[in-house]
């Protein structure tokens, strides 16, 4: 029957199927860490759709002025940031404290500093008691299961909000280097929309579901994508000199004037509901 332990079942098989090298939290923490500027730069170029996203909901009702909100995983504000700036009072939460660090900053600059709180802390830390009026998570590893799911509504007292990949998230130099030093095909992402969405259905909730797509193509410094890709694959276990010689002769021979073209393809699914 397919009930709510079928799904909770079905999420951990595709989990377990998919990336097999998975990194401790701390080896997650010092690689996200050591990139945050990186990254809040690249939200900076993807501001147009996290905008739409909030925008969205707040047009739904799902977010409004005034409420506050717990954003698990937050980074360095990629929602965060336009939350705010809807008047949504934000605890940005996160293990990494250069993402903390990277959007205190952003928020000093955009003035928004008055309605983001950051939290340093781990999400399973956290009570599960209603404690925010909207508990959000967008691409978070902290929502992995059926537990962590649940936690979500335990802990708002209006409504959840849960954003993640739907279907496969194509990013062109990380799937070639994948084949390349495994020998494998690169996995799919470790979270699907579809898991969450039907858990909800069968513990019955009634979710609100959009899809966005978008895609990019970045010219990113050789040097840059050098260091990260060998940070990501030591994170995952794969490290050593034939590893990094590999990874700067596969970009070298890609690069052009210094630089190297990153494309990617996204959907993702951005599921809302209410907590009772």
């Amino acid at each position: 029957m397919y009930n709510a332990q079928f799904w909770a079942n079905a999420w951990a098989e595709y989990r377990q199927s998919g990336n097999k090298r998975r990194p401790d939290p701390q080896a997650r923490e010092e690689f996200w860490n050591h990139f945050s500027g990186r990254y809040a730069k690249h939200n900076d170029d993807n501001r147009q759709i996290h905008q739409d996203i909030i925008d969205n909901l707040a047009a739904q009702g799902a977010v409004q002025a005034g409420d506050t909100l717990l954003d698990i995983g937050c980074g360095p504000g990629t929602y965060a940031l336009p939350l705010a700036a809807k008047g949504v009072k934000v605890t940005g939460l996160d293990t990494a404290g250069q993402m903390l660090a990277a959007l205190k900053d952003k928020a000093l600059k955009t003035g928004l500093s008055a309605m983001i709180t950051t939290r340093k802390a781990d999400w399973n830390d956290l009570p599960s008691e209603p404690s925010y009026d909207i508990a959000f998570a967008a691409k978070s590893p902290a929502i992995n299961d059926y537990d962590s799911l649940m936690k979500m509504t335990k802990i708002a007292r209006k409504f959840c909000c849960l954003i993640g990949f739907a279907g496969r998230h194509t990013l062109e130099l990380r799937h070639l280097l994948w084949e390349k030093l495994l020998q494998e095909p690169a996995p799919a992402p470790s979270f699907d929309i579809i898991y969450p969405l039907n858990i909800l259905y069968q513990e019955g909730y009634r979710p609100n579901l959009s899809f966005y797509s978008y895609s990019n193509s970045e010219q990113e410094p050789l040097n840059y994508l050098w260091e990260h890709y060998t940070r990501y694959f030591s994170m995952l276990g794969v490290s050593g000199p034939d590893v990094e010689a590999g990874i700067h002769s596969f970009l070298q021979e890609r690069a052009v004037d210094g630089y190297c073209t990153e494309k990617s393809a996204t959907t993702v699914g951005v599921m809302w509901w209410k907590v009772n």
